[in-house]
This record gives structure tokens, C-alpha cells and sequence, in this order.
């Protein structure tokens, strides 16, 4: 075989692998690209992204496409997914878990809908303006309730630390919320904040030594370092209170959303908007039911008896 030859079918070759190549990424036209943009992994958020996932897979079939990307709770980094989302035309929606992540969304994508979940006040976040393009799932749990079950279940209480930080608006809403519900109980609440995921030991050890409980709102940032949270105040013998940690090494009490049926009222948004036409903000925001769960093991711990009058409101674990 000659050199022209040996050319000719190399060339043949290239060409061949480059029309292949082409084929592939192309976009099936079918095909519905979802970017996913969640905040932190922990069990809430996790829940929350499965659920949506299977769901919406359910809903609109195998041509589902999603782009997964994890901020890893830097708010800098989700700007900075949401900017690379803006970009990608081939993404159809988007779907936000937690409130960093709907807020990096807002700010950068104006012309697709954006679907949320784990937001707490997306009222206050003017996420519900005439013309907006988000709609959601919020996970504001019932904090009145909360603080009566944890009155019943601790009678004797009378100084909780709430650990949170200051710096996530959906935990200071709830903060706000506690403290009045406590202030009704004579609890007196003591405010612990932890800036970062490093600062979290110390205000955990900070909890421990001044009060007789800790009571953790809806934060990513506590959420994220759950364990060192739990490690600390089991050393010190100090009952936690968490609102919607998912944990499946679970505190005494869990109260909050469940993050599954949370995702999946997503899913179904999502539904609403792509096969029915209709516009986000035709669509109001889902409060999904609330949860209580008690653990057992922590009961006899810390010689807690479960009061007769929340059996029935409660799940035992």
C-alpha cells in the first residue's frame, strides 16, 4: 500500500470518528436537561434531591437529563454553579436545594424556571413576586409546636442554647420564632452562632457548659457538621433538639419536613410546568407535612418519660 493510500484511509478514519463523535454530542431532542443545584450533602438535602430525582424520572420519562453539582456549603461556589447553569442553553430548569442555592439561581437565571426545595422563607425572600420564575416546596416546620412537644418532653427545662448561624436568614427567622415560643414557657434561650462549619466545636462546647439543652433550627452549616455537633454534646450529656436533620444516628427529638415527599412535591411542580404549560408563578408554594420523631435509646439515656399527651403526635424511633 502507497503513501497516498495509507493518507487516504487515515483521513477516512479521522473524518469517520469526528462525524461520531458529533453524533454523540449532540442533543437528543427529546431529551430534558434539569441542573441541580444543591447546597451541602447531608441527610436532609440528600432526601431531598433523591426524591426529586425518582419523581421526576416518573413523571417524564428516561429522555431526563440532570447536571448534578454540590456547592459543598460555599456560598461563593454556588454563585459561581449558577453563573456555569446560566450559560448551559441546553439546561431547561433548574431545581435549588436550600436557600443559597435558590438565591445564586435568582441572580443569575431570569429566562427558565427554577424550582426550589429546603427554603424556609421564600416569602421574605421575595422569591414570590407577580413575575417570578421560581416556585417551591418550603420546609418551615411548625415552631410553636416544636416548643410545646419539647416543653412536655422537658418540664423541667429552663435554659436551652439555639445554635445556628447568624449569617443564614432561614435560621434566623426561625431563631425569632423560637424565642418567642420559649419566652411563653419562661424557657430562657441563649444565642449560640457559629459562623462556618470550623467554628462549630466551639459553640457546641460554648452550649453545652450554659445550658440543659440544645435546640438546633434548619441550618445548612450546623447540618453540615451534624457529628461533631452530636459527639460533643453526648460527651457532655446534653439532650439535642433538631429541626429537620434527618440524622440516622437521631437526637432525642427530630422535628421537621419530610425531605423525600419535599422533593417530590418539587418533582411534581417541575411536572406542572413542563408538560401542562404552566408559568411559576401560577403555581403557590408547597408546605410539606411536618414530622416529629423521639428517640427511644435517648429517652432512657437521659431518663426522659414520654408524656401520654404527645404519644399520638409523635413517632417513636
Amino acid at each position: 500500500m502507497n503513501k497516498k493510500s495509507i493518507l487516504l484511509i487515515s483521513s477516512l478514519i479521522i473524518i469517520l470518528l469526528a462525524v461520531v463523535l458529533m453524533n454523540r454530542m449532540k442533543q437528543n431532542p427529546d431529551e430534558i436537561t434539569i441542573g441541580i443545584l444543591q447546597f451541602a450533602s447531608f441527610p436532609a438535602l440528600d432526601e431531598a434531591r433523591i426524591g426529586f430525582m425518582e419523581q421526576t424520572k416518573k413523571e417524564l420519562g428516561n429522555n431526563i437529563k440532570f447536571i448534578e453539582q454540590n456547592a459543598q456549603g460555599s456560598v461563593v461556589q454556588a454563585q459561581a454553579i449558577a453563573s456555569s447553569f446560566k450559560a448551559n442553553q441546553n439546561i431547561k430548569a433548574f431545581y435549588a436545594i436550600a436557600t443559597p442555592s435558590v438565591m445564586a439561581l435568582k441572580a443569575e437565571i431570569k429566562d427558565r424556571p427554577i424550582i426550589f426545595a429546603a427554603v424556609t422563607d421564600p416569602v421574605g425572600l421575595n422569591l414570590n413576586s407577580p413575575e417570578t420564575n421560581i416556585t417551591g416546596a418550603t420546609d418551615m416546620a411548625d415552631i410553636a409546636e416544636q416548643i410545646e412537644i419539647l416543653r412536655s418532653l422537658l418540664p423541667n427545662i429552663n435554659k436551652i442554647a439555639i445554635l445556628y448561624n447568624p449569617a443564614e436568614s432561614n435560621s434566623t427567622i426561625q431563631v425569632k420564632k423560637m424565642k418567642e415560643e420559649l419566652f411563653k414557657y419562661n424557657i430562657k434561650a441563649l444565642d449560640v452562632g457559629a459562623n462556618s462549619q470550623a467554628d462549630v466545636a466551639a459553640a457546641v462546647q460554648n452550649a453545652t457548659q450554659n445550658a440543659q439543652a440544645v435546640l438546633v433550627p434548619t441550618d445548612n452549616t450546623i447540618s453540615s457538621a451534624f457529628p461533631i455537633v452530636r459527639q460533643i454534646a453526648d460527651k457532655a450529656k446534653i439532650p439535642l433538639i433538631t429541626t429537620g436533620t434527618n440524622e440516622k444516628d437521631p437526637p432525642l427529638m427530630q422535628f421537621g419536613v419530610d425531605y423525600t415527599q419535599s422533593g417530590i412535591q418539587a418533582a411534581n411542580l417541575l411536572r406542572s410546568i413542563l408538560l401542562e404549560g404552566k408559568k411559576p408563578a401560577e403555581l403557590e408554594f408547597i408546605s410539606p407535612s411536618s414530622k416529629i420523631y423521639i428517640n427511644s435509646l435517648e429517652l432512657k439515656k437521659y431518663n426522659v418519660i414520654l408524656p401520654e399527651n404527645i404519644k399520638n403526635s409523635v413517632t417513636l424511633l
